[in-house]
């Protein structure tokens, strides 16, 4: 095995611990650590500079946090999705630099729905988080928010807490498996 197939298998484990453990702490507690999040940004670094040299190296990881963060942040702005989850994007992104970024984004965004509409299915109270869902779906081209109701207590009131990580450690898995 040649070293540089060596450090791309190194990289993508350390992707792959990256995408677990977020996603684990994200189901157990809501809660993506930015000790981890930061530990994948290292690792991805060094990674992408070992692999493609120092500046074509840095410049992809660079890119691909930005694109990766980027195209979150729009979904965390309108309260789809908490800040660990778009620093968990940026990170998954750095590995993969800009166009890796993007398609794990998409095709994770596409399993986030999947587990939306699980989540929604399995939920005794499925007609009302339906009826949150739809509500900020059809909110969102008019610059809508999700916004806890007068009488929730704080909380969104019919929206799915949605465990994001796990949708972006599917779409990582996806995109790497070569399945999307």
């Amino acid at each position: 095995m040649t070293t540089m197939t060596s450090l791309s298998a190194l990289a993508n484990l350390s992707l792959i611990v990256l995408i677990v453990m977020a996603a684990a702490s994200d189901v157990r507690s809501r809660r993506i650590p930015n000790w981890l999040v930061a530990s994948g940004l290292v690792a991805a670094l060094l990674a992408q500079c070992l692999t493609q040299g120092f500046t074509a190296g840095a410049l992809a990881w660079l890119g691909g946090a930005a694109v990766g963060m980027g195209l979150c942040i729009g979904v965390y702005l309108l309260g789809g999705m908490g800040a660990g989850d778009v620093k968990l994007m940026g990170a998954i992104g750095a590995f993969m630099g800009p166009f890796g970024a993007f398609h794990i984004a998409f095709v994770s965004f596409l399993a986030g729905g999947v587990l939306a509409l699980a989540m929604v299915l399995l939920r005794r109270d499925a007609q009302r988080s339906f009826a949150g869902v739809s509500t900020l779906l059809m909110s969102l081209p008019f610059g809508g928010k999700a916004v806890p109701s007068p009488d929730s207590g704080g909380k969104r009131s019919g929206t799915i807490q949605l465990p994001y990580a796990v949708a972006f450690a599917a779409g990582t898995l996806l995109v790497k498996w070569g399945v999307l």
